[in-house]
């Protein structure tokens, strides 16, 4: 399986005891979008919007903490004449595997009504940690595909670039335009130019501290933004057939999943997408998009999520390869300024 190119590149509450277990160091619980490969939250967030028909509970116990059963409730607090008063309206039980230490938890409401909500969790019949979150009214998103990025020829992207791996691997040395700092990650700036537009789409040049190491080709159609072409080094492939990155022209549906599957069925990748939701950019906070991209082996899972501001195309890239619930190799872009 080739990897996700970065460069684009895991029901009853009653009886329940008055005190709370203490807390380990570590533990804790993040309102999100999804979960990444190594179990972490996919857009970390305490407010959503209404038509986000999905949210979940990231949780990760702290060292030396073991349960066999974690079991979630989601309240809504205040929702004014939608629901009553802290109305429970769901709850989901988990049993943790021996050695589980991650998870997340799911509550799906095609519409969730404006106002306050909490996700109490509960750890062997006890409480364990409670987090707070809003619903806000959702928001216009872009009319026009073409603004979602320019791609004029010359135009320039810059990120800073940051590796990190986890115990199960080690970085043996800094690839070529990449520094090495004390704790062992690899340092960039990396860049994305508009190289010309052809009959083959927009070819877009990708650098590392002025090393070119990669090349890819876009082009608007085939239900979206697709990438047609990528070459990395002495290698180079034509994505047959082309992968959409960024669907379209329907409006953006909140949560709305499509898939990718080549040719020859060597790449499978699942894609979600959200938004409009708050998303940074360099130049502060506006209505973007989130993708999040999963691809499966039988060794691991690599997740990338892509945050995109219209006329600023992707402002982050969080590329992620998890075993289990364990960090494999963790690859961050962040834009810092478009030319």
């Amino acid at each position: 399986m080739k990897p996700i190119p970065a460069t684009l590149a895991v029901l009853l509450v009653a009886g329940l005891p008055s005190h709370p277990p203490a807390q380990a160091p570590g533990s804790f619980v993040q309102t999100c979008l999804a979960a990444a490969a190594d179990a972490s939250p996919v857009y970390p967030t305490s407010v959503f919007p209404s038509a986000v028909g999905e949210i979940d509970a990231a949780f990760r116990l702290g060292e030396g903490e073991h349960y066999d059963r974690l079991v979630a409730t989601w309240i809504a607090v205040d929702v004014g004449p939608a629901m009553p008063p802290s109305d429970t309206i769901g709850s989901s039980e988990l049993r943790l595997a021996p050695g589980a230490i991650a998870g997340v938890f799911r509550y799906e409401l095609e519409w969730f009504p404006p106002g306050r909500y909490r996700v109490d969790l509960s750890a062997d019949g006890t409480p364990w940690k409670s987090v707070e979150l809003r619903v806000v009214p959702d928001v216009m998103g872009m009319s026009r595909l073409a603004g979602l990025m320019p791609l004029a020829a010359g135009k320039v992207w810059t990120y800073t670039f940051v590796q990190d791996v986890g115990d199960l691997a080690r970085v043996s040395g800094a690839p070529p335009g990449t520094t090495l700092d004390t704790a062992g990650r690899v340092l960039a700036t990396v860049t994305a130019t508009i190289a010309s537009s052809d009959a083959q789409g927009t070819h877009v040049s990708w650098a590392r501290g002025g090393v070119p190491f990669s090349d890819e080709w876009w082009l608007i159609g085939h239900g979206g933004f697709a990438a047609v072409k990528r070459s990395a080094e002495d290698e180079s492939l034509v994505l047959d057939p082309p992968q959409v990155f960024f669907p379209w022209p329907v409006p953006v549906v909140m949560g709305a999943q499509w898939n990718y599957v080549s040719r020859d069925a060597t790449v499978r990748q699942s894609y979600r997408i959200w938004g409009p939701l708050p998303i940074k950019g360099p130049n502060g906070e506006a209505p973007g998009y989130v993708i999040l991209v999963e691809q499966r082996s039988p060794m691991a899972t690599a997740t990338v999520e892509r945050d995109y501001l219209p006329g600023l195309g992707m402002v982050r890239s969080l590329a992620i390869a998890g075993f289990g619930t364990e960090t494999v190799n963790r690859e961050e872009l962040v834009l810092t300024d478009v030319q």
